[in-house]
């Protein structure tokens, strides 16, 4: 027959108040040294009055410890403290002895250890054991429930004196109280207080300057709530690897992994994380597996309007072997996607920064809004950028990523014709060896200057200047689409396809234009089917390259009036196309493609003006 509950065996608790004492530096101590001390403590407590008084009474039991020991009283909540103060009084006859106490009320009960002894155990003993490892020697400690049942009498109240919350064992937080008058206990706060005050406040003033500066961003750790060693494994090291990436982006203010490490236990709210933390943007993620089958979830918020700008979920095989191929495989993917030119995080930036004038812009605000222009591409919105950047560099000269930024502005204007001035690539190149001087490990300055090389047709200088930005940053696809398609311009089509095509796996949401160089090698080859499905993967409306590609591409398959159609959508926009083609296409490529495009337009009906001697 089953015990009923009243025949189980049950754990009582009661209330017991509890004095915890230790000897501060014992473990320093020579044996012989440890031993006097040991006794000398155990006479002191043993002559107190209310040590005598409750065990006469049969209402103490104590607790030994290798550096002290634990008193519950269990008479009255005065009487741990009535006793921390005659230590505290008998002490001072030996100043060899270095003693700190804490006191909480609190559930214990009795209990039986393995040695079949009587012993004490419970919650009450473990915060009075909290609350003492808060202080230094001498300090009387008490928890805010002590304090509360004795500040009702007017003789302890000169002596409480409210130090706060302190963060103990587990990230515990526990009110505490210093207990001391002018003879007695130890007026200093406790260092361990101290020094997580200063932290407290230096954490305080880096957020209050992260909201002020603006556009930081969080990654907080990665869950993960299974048992999997392998996969807890490899969700820390995603954190650690999102936060590094973006790092690598100079434009980017990530926060350390230091600052977010405390949100890896709990729960938290993404606006209330990016408030504590002074972040503008906050990024989680979560893994989740079934069987062989593993999720990555990931999202990017803006915790000042609490709105998700982006989230995406990664689904792979998963095995141990291949943990460190995953890690290499997903972090990109999120890096990229949130942080190139055109990821979720910099479009965000960007937008929210419209509407000021030249001159009211701090240098990396300025380049920030530049990124806007990349997805518009438009005359007005470049010749707008150009003046924020050109006034932001003339207050920051050796800005490095505005300077990069101004330097493929000013290409820009050779290469689209963009609110022409004079020497345009020559002032491309001098933004851009400004910017490499200042910042020579910036991937984003030695793709400035690669760009500006290209266009110059200096080639032999172009190609380690692409080198070296693409080795300087491989999670940024906007730098590896730009030179992807000009190494393929300037000869080497195989390797500069492939560069392209893994821009566009980095970030699925890239801008049309990584489909130019695609459609280029296909025409050139006379896959004419293939290029116009490159050419109509372009979606750019408002600009005018696709429709040239497109009536190049219709003249050759004989489609006239699909070619007709795109010739009166780019005429437009670029009026008399026809006696500047030549000129636009070789700006980006070699003689003998610019004549098979120039045979496709004559095809699709467009007047092309003959070449100049």
């Amino acid at each position: 027959m089953n015990p009923t509950p009243s025949q189980s065996a049950e754990v009582k608790f009661e209330i017991g108040h509890v004095l915890f004492i230790d000897i501060v530096g014992y473990s320093k101590l020579l044996i012989n040294e440890q031993s006097e001390q040991i006794q000398t403590l155990r006479k002191i407590l043993r002559g107190t009055e209310q040590f005598r008084l409750a065990e006469t009474q049969g209402k103490l039991m104590r607790l030994p410890t290798g550096d002290g020991g634990a008193l519950v009283f269990r008479n009255s909540p005065e009487a741990p403290v009535l006793c921390a103060l005659e230590i505290s009084k008998e002490l001072k006859n030996h100043p060899e002895l270095h003693v700190r106490m804490g006191i909480h009320s609190g559930p214990v009960n009795e209990v039986v250890d393995l040695n079949e002894q009587s012993n004490i155990a419970g919650a009450g003993i473990n915060m009075a054991q909290r609350v003492m490892d808060c202080g230094d020697a001498g300090h009387i400690l008490l928890s805010k429930r002590v304090a509360d049942d004795i500040e009702h009498y007017p003789q302890w109240r000169s002596l409480l004196h409210d130090l706060g919350e302190a963060e103990v064992k587990h990230g515990v937080p526990v009110h505490i109280f210093n207990l001391y008058d002018k003879e007695l206990g130890n007026p200093d706060v406790p260092e361990k207080l101290r020094l997580a005050k200063a932290e407290t406040a230096s954490a305080a003033a880096d957020s209050s300057a992260r909201r002020e500066e603006g556009f930081w961003v969080a990654v907080l750790p990665f869950k993960y709530s299974g048992g999997n060693a392998d996969l807890a494994a490899l969700t820390e090291g995603i954190t650690e690897e999102i936060v590094t990436g973006l790092s690598r982006f100079s434009y980017l203010k990530v926060i350390s992994r230091s600052s977010t490490s405390r949100y890896a236990s709990e729960s938290v709210d993404v606006r209330s994380a990016g408030k504590e933390l002074g972040a503008r943007y906050v990024i989680e993620g979560s893994l989740r597996h079934a069987g062989a089958k593993l999720r990555l979830a990931v999202q990017l918020a803006d915790t000042i309007s609490g709105a998700h700008l982006w989230a995406e979920n990664y689904e792979r095989s998963f095995s141990p072997e291949t943990i460190f191929e995953l890690q290499d495989d997903l972090v990109p993917r999120v890096v990229s996607t949130v942080a190139d030119q055109y990821g979720a995080l910099v479009h965000s930036m960007s937008e929210s920064l419209r509407g000021r004038s030249a001159g009211r812009y701090s240098a990396h605000e300025a380049m920030l809004r530049a990124f806007g222009y990349w997805e518009r591409m438009t005359p007005a919105e470049h010749a707008e950028v150009r003046d924020i950047l050109e006034a932001a560099v003339a207050v920051a000269p050796d800005h490095s990523d505005c300077l990069a930024e101004l330097a493929m502005i000013y290409w820009h204007e050779y290469a689209f014709g963009y609110n022409l001035r004079s020497d345009p690539l020559g002032r491309a190149r001098a933004a851009a060896q400004r910017a490499v001087a200042s910042a020579p490990s910036s991937h984003f300055a030695h793709c400035a200057l690669a760009t500006g090389l290209f266009f110059q047709k200096d080639y032999l200088a172009f190609r380690p200047a692409a080198e070296r930005a693409l080795a300087l940053n491989r999670m940024d696809s906007s730098t590896a689409a730009i030179l992807g398609n000009m190494i393929a311009y300037a000869g080497d089509w195989e390797y500069g396809l492939g560069v392209v095509e893994r821009a566009m796996q980095l970030n699925p949401h890239h801008a049309g234009w990584y489909h130019y160089v695609a459609f280029c090698d296909a025409y050139r080859k006379r896959d004419y089917r293939g290029a116009l499905a490159s050419a109509l993967k372009v979606n750019m409306p408002a600009y005018h390259w696709p429709y040239v590609y497109l009536a190049a591409v219709y003249g050759q398959l004989g489609e006239q009036q699909r070619a007709r159609t795109v010739l009166r959508e780019l005429d437009a926009l670029v009026p008399n196309f026809g006696t500047i083609a030549r000129e636009e296409f070789g700006k980006w490529l070699d003689a003998e493609l610019t004549e098979h495009l120039l045979d496709g337009l004559r095809k699709a009906g467009l007047q092309i003006a003959p070449a100049t001697k």
